[in-house]
């Protein structure tokens, strides 16, 4: 007879029947008694009063008294209050009122959109990483120069090739007359003590000429620097000669008033210096 009478009012009211219960979850909140807008009053038991207003779209929520099994449904809900025999639930979150036994899961963090990667970054995936040189010094390379640049230091003449977009592959330094030559391909490596070369790293290293080493004279020159040996000679050929017993040396120079004869190993630009001759090895 109860379920009668419940039926009836239910319909009177326009509460969909169970079986169109939607599958929202409600926020439930025990020990409850809501405020608000009242649009239906029915006796169920506490499932059958959670279903009912489930199933209405149109019900904001309910509370259902545990003393006589009264359930009241709302269209609306203003706020909330303790109440050991009520339990209540909600389509959404009571205001100024404590969180329900079942609180919303917390949003999830949205990942942010992929940026665009700038032209310069994408550009710099895709280039090979900077071609690295391997110098020899005193030797020149034995190979026509595809340019000829004037530079100030043999850093400038090896950046130079490096940005040459990849045809650059070798390069020589003439650290006297400040000449950069650069190069398509290698050649021999022959001594001459203006030079310095480069060849890029992981190529096949150049073979060293077999030409015979001869000494280049300047005199009335003496080179700069201070050498890293100074010898007592008591003519240029013997000073020569000192240069010639040891591989380190690629240059002398000998001044006739004071028997000093240098030993050079990296020797600078030479400049004029009356009563000193200088020489240097070379290959051709």
């Amino acid at each position: 007879m109860i379920g009668a009478i419940a039926a009836a009012v239910i319909l009177s009211s326009g509460v969909m029947p169970a079986s169109a219960q939607s599958t929202e979850e409600l926020f439930r909140y025990p020990q409850t008694l809501l405020i608000g807008v009242v649009s239906a009053t029915v006796s169920v038991p506490l499932d059958s009063c959670s279903n009912l207003c489930a199933a209405r779209s149109g019900c904001a929520g309910f509370d259902h008294s545990s003393d006589g099994g009264v359930c009241r449904l709302f269209a609306s809900v203003a706020g909330a209050g303790q109440s050991q025999g009520h339990t209540a639930a909600t389509r959404s979150l009571v205001t100024a009122y404590r969180e329900p036994t079942n609180p919303p899961a917390p949003p999830q963090a949205s990942e942010p959109s992929p940026q665009p990667v700038p032209p310069e970054q994408e550009a710099a995936a895709v280039m090979p990483p900077p071609a690295t040189f391997t110098r020899f010094l005193n030797r020149d390379l034995k190979s026509e120069a595809a340019e000829t640049r004037q530079t100030e230091s043999v850093e400038q003449c090896e950046s130079m090739c490096r940005t040459s977009g990849g045809w650059c592959k070798a390069f020589t330094y003439d650290a006297w007359n400040r000449k950069c030559f650069l190069k398509e391909r290698p050649g021999q490596l022959s001594m001459n003590a203006r030079a310095t070369s480069g060849v890029v790293s992981g190529s096949e290293p150049p073979s060293a000429s077999g030409s015979a080493v001869y000494f280049e004279y300047f005199n009335g020159k003496a080179f700069s620097g201070n050498g890293f040996r100074v010898l007592a000679a008591r003519s240029r050929d013997e000073c020569e000669r000192d240069c010639s017993s040891q591989d380190q040396c690629i240059a002398f120079g000998f001044t006739q008033s004071q028997k000093r004869c240098v030993l050079f190993d990296q020797p600078g630009e030479y400049s004029s210096s009356r009563g000193t001759d200088s020489g240097a090895k070379r290959q051709d």
